[in-house]
C-alpha cells in the first residue's frame, strides 16, 4: 500500500505538470494548475447553470438543471483529460524505468488511472456543486440534503469521464503508434474536435430560450444512454436511495472492469505502442542546402505543424479571424442595419480591438524555447548567433499570422463597407500588434523556460511562459477596449485609431529593444 500511494502521488504530480519558474530549484507545485482548472470549471458552471435555471424554473422543470449539469461535468472532464490519458497512461517517457521497479503492472496502471481520476474530480466538483447552489437558489426541491448527495454523486460520476478518456486515450495512442503521418492525423482530429465544440456551443446558445417549452420531452431523450444523469436527478432532487446506489454501481463497476482488462496486459500494451519497425526502403539522394534563416524557419514550421497540441493551442485566433470575416459577410444585411443606426465610425475602433484579441491567442513564441527541451544544446553549440535564432522564431510567428490577418481584415472591410483608409489602418494595427506579441512571447519564454517537461502538453498548456505570453497581450487589448469607451466621443474613430497605432508602434519598439538587449544573455544562461 505504501508503494501504491507513492506511485499515486508521483503520477498525480505528473498529471498536473507542476509549473516551473526560472531554474529547476525554483519549482512551483501544481496548485496553480488546480486553481486554473477549478476557476474555469466554476465559470462555465455558473454561467450555464444560471442560463438553464432561468429557463427551467418558470416551466416547473428545475430538476432538469441537475441532469444537464451532470452531463456537462462528464463532458468537460472528458475534454480536459482526453489527451492527458493518451500521454500519462499509455505514452509516458519513463515506462522502462517504472516497469522495472518492484511494483506490479496492475499497480502502475491503477495509480496512473486514479491520478487521472483525481485530476478530473476537480472539474467535476466545481461544475456540480455550483449548479447545486444555483438549483437551491431558484427554489429546487431536496432541502439540506441536496449538496451532500450531489457531492457523493460527483465522486461516482467522475468515474465516467475517466473511463471515457482512458478508452479514447488508448485508441489515440494506438493510432498514433501505427500511423504514417501522425502529425497530420493529430492536427485533423484536433480541427474536427474544435469545429464540433464551436458548433455545439453555438447551437446550445441559440436554443437556450426553448428549454422551458421542451422540458417535457427531455426526460424521454435521456432514457437509455443518459440513465446515470437521470439517476443523479432522482438521488439529488427526490432523495431516492435506490437511485443513488444504482448510480454508484453503474459508474464504478464498468470503470473497474476496464481498468482490470487493461492492467492484465498493461506491460505488453505500452511496449507494443512504443515499438518501432525498421525501414528497408532507404535510397540514396542528393542533399539540398539552404541558408541559416531558411533552415531555422523550416525547423520552426515542422515543429509547429508536427506537434498537434502546439498547433491546436496557438491556431485558434488564426481560425477565428478569417472566420469572423466570413460570418460578417454571411450576416452582412444585419450588420448594415446595425451600422445604419450607430454609424461605422463608432464601431470601427472596437473592430480593431477584436482583431487584436484574435492575434493575442497566437502565442507561438511563448513556447518555442521550452519545446527545444533536451535538444537545446544543439542550438547553443551550432554556429548560429542568438539574433539569427530569435529572428527565425519571431519571423515564423509573423508568417503564421499574416495570411489570416490579411484575409480577415479584407473580409471585415468588405462586410462593414469601410473606407479604404480604415481597412488599411485596421491591417496596420493588426500587423503592429503581431509585431508586439512575437518578440514579447519569446522574451517571456527566455525568462520562464520549461525545458524538462514530461510532454509537449505541459509546455503548451500548463507553463508559466505560455500563460503569460497570452494573458499580457490580452491585457493590452483590454486597455484598448477601456480607451474606446471614454475617448471615442472626443477623438473620433480616426483619432482613436491613430492613438492605438501610436501605442502599438511604441510597444513594438520596446519589445524588440528588450529582446535584443536581454535575449542573448538569457539564452546563454539556459541549461538543457
Amino acid at each position: 500500500m505504501v508503494k501504491f500511494l507513492a506511485l499515486l502521488k508521483l503520477n498525480f504530480r505528473a498529471a498536473l505538470a507542476a509549473l516551473r519558474m526560472g531554474g529547476r530549484k525554483r519549482s512551483v507545485s501544481g496548485v496553480g494548475a488546480l486553481v486554473l482548472l477549478a476557476g474555469l470549471s466554476l465559470y462555465i458552471s455558473g454561467l450555464y447553470s444560471f442560463l438553464f435555471a432561468s429557463q427551467l424554473a418558470p416551466a416547473g422543470a428545475l430538476p432538469l438543471l441537475i441532469v444537464f449539469m451532470s452531463l456537462g461535468a462528464v463532458l468537460l472532464g472528458f475534454l480536459f483529460s482526453l489527451f492527458a490519458a493518451q500521454g500519462m497512461v499509455f505514452g509516458t517517457k519513463d515506462n522502462d524505468l517504472m516497469l522495472a521497479l518492484p511494483v506490479t503492472p496492475f499497480a502502475l496502471m491503477l495509480s496512473r488511472t486514479l491520478a487521472l481520476y483525481l485530476e478530473n474530480l476537480i472539474s467535476t466538483l466545481f461544475v456540480l456543486l455550483p449548479a447545486g447552489v444555483i438549483y437551491l437558489w431558484y427554489g429546487g426541491p431536496g432541502g439540506i440534503w441536496v449538496l451532500p448527495t450531489l457531492l457523493v454523486c460527483a465522486l461516482f460520476l467522475n468515474f465516467l469521464p475517466t473511463l471515457l478518456s482512458l478508452v479514447a486515450g488508448f485508441v489515440l495512442a494506438f493510432l498514433s503508434s501505427r500511423a504514417t503521418h501522425k502529425a497530420l492525423m493529430g492536427n485533423l482530429f484536433n480541427l474536427i474536435f474544435l469545429a464540433l465544440l464551436l458548433v455545439g456551443s453555438f447551437s446550445l446558445s441559440s436554443n437556450m430560450g426553448e428549454l422551458g417549452d421542451a422540458a417535457s420531452g427531455i426526460h424521454d431523450a435521456f432514457q437509455g444512454w443518459g440513465l446515470p444523469f437521470l439517476l443523479t436527478e432522482g438521488a439529488v432532487c427526490r432523495g431516492s436511495v435506490p437511485d443513488l446506489l444504482l448510480l454508484c454501481a453503474l459508474c464504478l463497476l464498468p470503470f473497474l472492469a476496464v481498468v482490470w482488462l487493461f492492467a492484465r496486459r498493461y506491460k505488453s500494451i505500452v511496449t507494443g505502442l512504443t515499438a518501432r519497425s525498421a525501414r528497408s526502403d532507404y535510397k540514396l539522394g542528393r542533399l539540398s542546402a539552404a541558408g541559416q534563416r531558411r533552415a531555422l524557419l523550416v525547423k520552426e514550421a515542422r515543429r509547429w505543424f508536427g506537434t498537434p497540441m502546439y498547433l491546436f493551442n496557438t491556431c485558434l485566433g488564426l481560425i477565428m479571424l478569417p472566420g469572423a470575416g466570413v460570418a460578417a459577410l454571411i450576416y452582412r444585411s444585419s450588420i448594415q442595419d446595425f451600422l445604419s443606426q450607430i454609424g461605422w465610425e463608432f464601431f470601427f475602433p472596437l473592430l480593431i480591438v477584436g482583431v487584436c484579441f484574435c492575434l493575442s491567442t497566437v502565442a507561438i513564441t511563448g513556447s518555442s524555447i521550452s519545446l527545444e527541451g533536451k535538444n537545446l544544446w544543439l542550438l547553443k553549440s551550432a554556429p548560429i548567433s542568438p539574433a539569427t535564432l530569435f529572428g527565425a522564431k519571431v519571423g515564423f510567428q509573423l508568417l503564421a499570422c499574416l495570411p489570416s490577418l490579411v484575409v480577415g481584415t479584407i473580409l471585415l472591410t468588405i462586410a462593414f463597407e469601410l473606407p479604404l483608409w480604415a481597412g488599411v489602418l485596421m491591417l496596420l494595427d493588426g500587423l503592429l500588434f503581431a509585431l508586439v506579441c512575437a518578440p514579447f512571447g519569446l522574451w517571456i519564454n527566455l525568462h520562464f523556460p520549461k525545458l524538462d517537461a514530461v510532454n509537449d502538453t505541459a509546455v503548451v498548456k500548463q507553463s508559466v511562459s505560455a500563460f503569460l505570453s497570452t494573458l499580457l497581450p490580452m491585457v493590452l487589448v483590454l486597455v484598448f477596449f477601456l480607451l474606446w469607451l471614454p475617448l471615442m466621443e472626443p477623438l473620433g474613430a480616426l483619432g482613436l485609431t491613430l492613438l492605438y497605432t501610436g501605442v502599438l508602434a511604441a510597444a513594438v519598439f520596446l519589445s524588440f529593444w528588450v529582446l535584443i538587449r536581454q535575449g542573448p544573455a538569457l539564452f546563454r544562461q539556459l541549461s538543457d
